[in-house]
């Protein structure tokens, strides 16, 4: 009877270990319900340190390599309106921050620093926008295919309306 006793606890143990395995996986998926398996865009290790003036990780994807040196070159004619542009919204999203912080807090001022962030978000789209058109209008048809392709997979991973 030990035998069995033994053979049933472990039956049990195992069956109670795929349990957890798989209530694991549904909860991680409950969680993280728009994230397919596995890295979204490559392993996150080969990004390189994007320095100043270098344009948008998620451009230089949907470009490709093909069209890496001409998003450099354009991108670069960009850079010294961008980049400001850039750095003035980081100071605003800190300054939305401070706001939150402050004791008494002060809804007005609150609202004055998100608005001040939505005004520079404003900008910086605006002349990123610029760039992007001044980009695209030096890529080959055959690139442009490529950043459709890019634009596309970007939305089917993306597409919150699927889990309603």
């Amino acid at each position: 009877m030990t035998t069995r006793l033994r053979l049933m606890a472990l039956v049990l143990f195992g069956s109670l270990a795929v349990n957890l395995f798989l209530g694991g996986l549904m909860v991680g998926r409950w969680l993280e319900p728009h994230h397919p398996p596995g890295p979204p865009h490559g392993p996150r290790f080969e990004r390189e340190d994007r320095g100043p003036g270098a344009p948008p990780f998620w451009l230089r994807r949907a470009i490709g390599p093909e069209g890496a040196e001409t998003l450099d070159e354009v991108w670069r004619k960009h850079a010294p309106t961008i980049e400001p542009l850039r750095d003035e919204l980081r100071r605003s999203r800190s300054a939305v921050i401070d706001t939150l912080e402050a004791e008494p807090f002060d809804s007005r001022a609150y609202a004055a620093a998100l608005e001040d962030m939505q005004a520079r978000t404003g900008r910086l789209f605006e002349a990123i926008h610029g760039a992007m058109v001044d980009v695209v209008e030096h890529l080959t048809p055959e690139q442009r295919r490529q950043m459709v392709e890019q634009s596309r997979e970007w939305h089917r991973r993306h597409d919150r309306s699927k889990d309603d």
